[in-house]
This record gives structure tokens, C-alpha cells and sequence, in this order.
């Protein structure tokens, strides 16, 4: 077979017109030439080039190999310019995974520090819950995801990379509790809860935290989204407990009112994972980059 090393010695040798020009100028010998060229001429059973004069003339094979291979050769030399921008993680794609409160709330900042440095990379994004991203993960459908729900296994690496605390919500007018500063896990007993779908890290917190404190949430509707939840909340269908970056801006607003649990603990800390299965790109090296450095500045590391 023809290799990319044969047509470049050939393509040179056509530009210099003499095989000593043509070895120095690629910084080789010219019997390395000689044998290249040699070999590229006893692997078509044809003459390529002729030495008349002491220049290399092309004959009409050599001219049509040599119109025919220029673009085979300029596709070989973008192939490897693409190669090294891609390992310098200047061009190309990287796929992220994020839970809905991160993906929805958390993710820009991210985002736009990576976004500062690697203009050139796209972003494509998987929002779902904890355990439907950890799975993809898992898979290797996606290069690193952040999520706020537990993960473990020893085939995942997980770089805890920010706190965050969840709050309880209640109307900001007409509930029992749209007047108090704080209650005791007790006092939630029998309250309708308004919850994320089953597999959403909040929920799973929400349920392991209360349920420590003695206390089972009553269910009585499932929303897909900690916006939804606000909503359903500002219209009096129940109360919930999400995460703070959720709610702020209802609460100033004055639309929700954000009342402390006195005993129960609702801290957590979101994570970046990843497959040890899979050999991160450069692109995707370079985002961790980032987000270790947003945990530093956290003081998390």
C-alpha cells in the first residue's frame, strides 16, 4: 500500500526537481529519497520519474500520480492540523451531563470561564436526574457530568466541587407556616409535599434527611423541575424543600417565603464525575480544569 510518507518525498521531489535538493530540503539522505521513490515506482509497476541531466523529469504516470495525490495530501495535512488543534483543545466537541438544579441554575458560571479559554469548543448538554446521568456516565454517552445526588462505585472518579443548601418554601401568604422563621421536622408531618420525580438527587436527600429526623413526607404531587415547584408552591398546592439557588429570587421578590428547619441538616455538595473507564479527551481535561478551579475558590480542595 502507498503510504503518506512515499507521496510526500514524491510531491518534494516534483517541487525541487533533483533528488539532492529534495533530501535536503526534507533533511534526509538522498539515497532515502532514492528509496522511496523507488518504492512508490515497484509498487505501480510504473516509471514515475527520469533522470535526464541530472534533473528528475516526471513522466506521464508521474504527472498524473502527482495531480491525483495533491488532494489526498492537502486531506492528510488538515487531518493533522485538525488532529493538534483538537489536542490543544482549540477546535471540536465536548458532551457534559448535569442534574436539573445544576444544569438549570449552577452551570453557566462554568460554563462561560471554559468558554473564555476554548472559544472554539462546543458545548452539548444532558440534563436529567441524578441517576439517568450517572447511568450515561456510566455508559460513556457522556465525557463528565455534574450532579447533586450521590453517586458512588469504584468506576467513577467524583470531585465534589461546590456546597449547596437546600430550604424549605411555603406560600408567601395563607399556609400555616407563611409567618414563621423556622419549625421543627416534627411539624412537617402530615403536610402535602410537592416533590421531585424518584432518582432526582433533591428528592433523595429531601426523603434520607427527613426520614433520619422521624418524619415520611406526604407525596401529593410530583413535578419534574424546581421551577415547577416554585410555582406550585406560590399557588398554595403544598410545600417543598429545594435548593436554594432555586428560590432566591422568589423569595426577594416576595412571591415564596423560605422557612429554616431548626433540626434537620439540608447542606450538600454538588460533584463532577466521570468514568475511569474512559480516557477523558483534552477537551473534556481542560473543563475539569475549570471546575477544580471553581472548587478551590470554594475551598474545597
Amino acid at each position: 500500500m502507498v503510504t503518506l510518507a512515499q507521496l510526500l518525498v514524491f510531491r518534494r521531489l516534483c517541487e525541487c526537481g533533483s533528488f539532492s535538493q529534495a533530501a535536503e530540503a526534507l533533511h534526509v539522505t538522498q539515497p532515502a529519497v532514492s528509496q522511496q521513490i523507488r518504492a512508490l515506482q515497484e509498487h505501480f509497476g510504473l516509471r514515475l520519474v527520469e533522470v535526464v541531466k541530472g534533473r528528475a523529469r516526471l513522466t506521464d504516470a508521474g504527472r498524473f500520480l502527482a495531480a491525483r495525490s495533491e488532494q489526498l495530501l492537502a486531506g492528510a495535512l488538515t487531518l493533522e492540523r485538525d488532529m493538534r488543534e483538537f489536542s490543544e483543545t482549540q477546535v471540536g466537541t465536548l458532551h457534559l451531563g448535569a442534574t436539573v438544579t445544576i444544569g438549570t441554575h449552577g452551570l453557566a458560571p462554568l460554563l462561560s470561564a471554559f468558554n473564555e479559554s476554548h472559544p472554539g469548543i462546543d458545548v452539548g448538554m444532558t440534563i436529567g436526574n441524578t441517576d439517568s446521568i450517572v447511568a450515561s456516565v456510566r455508559r460513556g454517552d457522556i465525557a463528565l457530568a455534574l450532579v447533586e445526588g450521590p453517586a458512588s462505585g469504584d468506576d467513577i472518579e467524583i470531585f465534589p466541587y461546590e456546597k449547596d443548601e437546600l430550604v424549605l418554601i411555603v406560600p408567601a401568604s395563607g399556609h400555616r407556616f407563611s409567618r414563621r422563621r423556622s419549625v421543627r421536622a416534627r411539624d412537617l408531618a402530615g403536610e402535602r409535599f410537592i416533590m421531585r420525580e424518584p432518582g432526582s438527587g433533591t428528592r433523595t436527600l429531601v426523603e434520607a434527611a427527613l426520614g433520619r429526623a422521624g418524619v415520611t413526607p406526604h407525596n401529593a404531587l410530583e413535578l419534574p423541575s424546581g421551577e415547577a415547584i416554585a410555582r406550585a408552591v406560590e399557588s398554595n398546592l403544598g410545600i417543598s424543600i429545594v435548593s436554594r439557588m432555586v428560590v432566591e429570587h422568589d423569595a426577594a421578590m416576595g412571591r415564596l417565603g423560605i422557612v429554616r428547619v431548626d433540626d434537620v441538616d439540608f447542606k450538600r455538595t454538588f460533584r463532577m464525575i466521570r468514568s475511569r473507564a474512559y480516557t477523558p479527551s483534552p477537551s473534556a481535561g481542560s473543563f475539569q480544569a475549570v471546575v477544580r478551579a471553581h472548587a478551590e475558590a470554594a475551598g474545597l480542595t
